[in-house]
């Protein structure tokens, strides 16, 4: 006897829409997706909470059909505006050793491919300029000259040897805790740094409540019986080494197409990077039934492509594997916000 046929995307996306709706005067949640196993009590219900919201808000996205790409015209960039600066910066380009330069345009080059386009950078003036040479753009970057007594007010900065010489233990304590990535080593290391208000105590305390929340979310997904994942991908989920935003957005997608997840990618290079701390932000995924293939997957693009900010990938494209399958690759930029599960910054 054949089996009932799945409902479309817009069905369930309605319905989610309309038990929300319903509810709205009673308390804020989220209805069961449909299959959709949510957790049993003895997770954190603030997690689960918070993952429930978070594809609320996806599936509005998605009835909404607005994929509107906000203009970077936040606070960051006041920030950078507010600096004084009205032209591009002007860097100067310090004679250097060939293995110097090198490390330098290793970071420099991965700052500019996975580095959000909204956040503002500072950098010493020789970095500036590497960074340019890759394409940041000149209004997200905030020189620090020699001179400079104190960091500037910047999402990251690029701590070359100057500027790690030159401010010592303030960098990872006061000012950026989140290591993000590193190149080089020794007395030419280059760290990749993200500020964070209050810094490291508050740092330490919203990465234990952000990495509790992402291992709920992940054993979440592992008991959906909408999600494949292999043995790898699984014991990253378990682990809390999955970005919060592909968290999210796996929940939201097998609500239209049954999943398999190939793998997970994007770990911040550098040894001296905790495991996990930056998680994984990049996801390949394919459809788990023999009858969705590259159309199933197109209407699962369509809506990965209407989302909104935090939920808006800076990638997202099907693409095909060595065994000419198809396969939808989905990748977020860096940083990983904290706190989007427990209500923190």
């Amino acid at each position: 006897m054949r089996e009932p046929a799945e409902p479309s995307w817009r069905q369930v996306m309605a319905t989610t829409l309309s038990l929300w709706l319903s509810r709205r005067r009673l308390r804020l949640g989220l209805g069961r997706l449909r299959s959709w196993r949510w957790p049993t009590p003895h997770l954190s219900r603030r997690t689960t909470r918070g993952l429930r919201l978070a594809v609320l808000l996806l599936a509005l996205t998605a009835v909404s059909l607005t994929a509107l790409r906000l203009t970077s015209t936040s606070t960051r960039a006041a920030r950078s505006s507010s600096s004084g600066r009205s032209q591009p910066v002007r860097v100067r380009q310090a004679p250097t050793d060939g293995a110097a330069a090198a490390v330098r345009t290793q970071a420099a080059a991965w700052v500019a491919g996975q580095v959000g386009s909204d956040e503002i950078i500072a950098c010493d003036p020789v970095m500036c300029a590497a960074l340019q040479a890759q394409g940041v753009a000149a209004g997200r970057l905030l020189p620090v000259e020699p001179t400079t007594t104190s960091l500037p007010n910047a999402d990251m900065i690029v701590a070359s040897p100057s500027i790690r010489s030159h401010f010592g233990a303030e960098l990872g304590g006061d000012y950026a805790p989140r290591l993000l990535a590193s190149f080089g080593s020794g007395a030419g290391l280059i760290d990749v740094r993200v500020a964070f208000p209050g810094g490291v105590a508050a740092y330490n305390s919203a990465l234990a409540a952000d990495y509790a929340a992402r291992k709920g979310a992940g054993a979440q997904l592992l008991r959906s019986r909408r999600i494949m994942v292999s043995p790898q991908g699984a014991s990253e989920l378990k682990a809390g080494a999955v970005d919060t935003r592909l968290l999210v957005m796996l929940a939201a997608l097998a609500s239209l197409e049954p999943l398999r997840v190939v793998t997970f990618g994007d770990p911040s290079p550098g040894v001296a990077v905790p495991a996990a701390e930056p998680p994984l932000r990049e996801v390949t995924i394919t459809s788990a039934d023999s009858r969705g293939g590259a159309a199933g997957l197109a209407q699962v693009l369509a809506m990965v492509r209407a989302q909104r900010p935090p939920y808006q990938p800076a990638s997202a494209a099907i693409v095909e594997s060595a065994a000419g399958q198809a396969e939808l690759l989905i990748e977020f930029a860096a940083p990983s916000p904290l706190g989007l599960l427990t209500g923190g910054t």
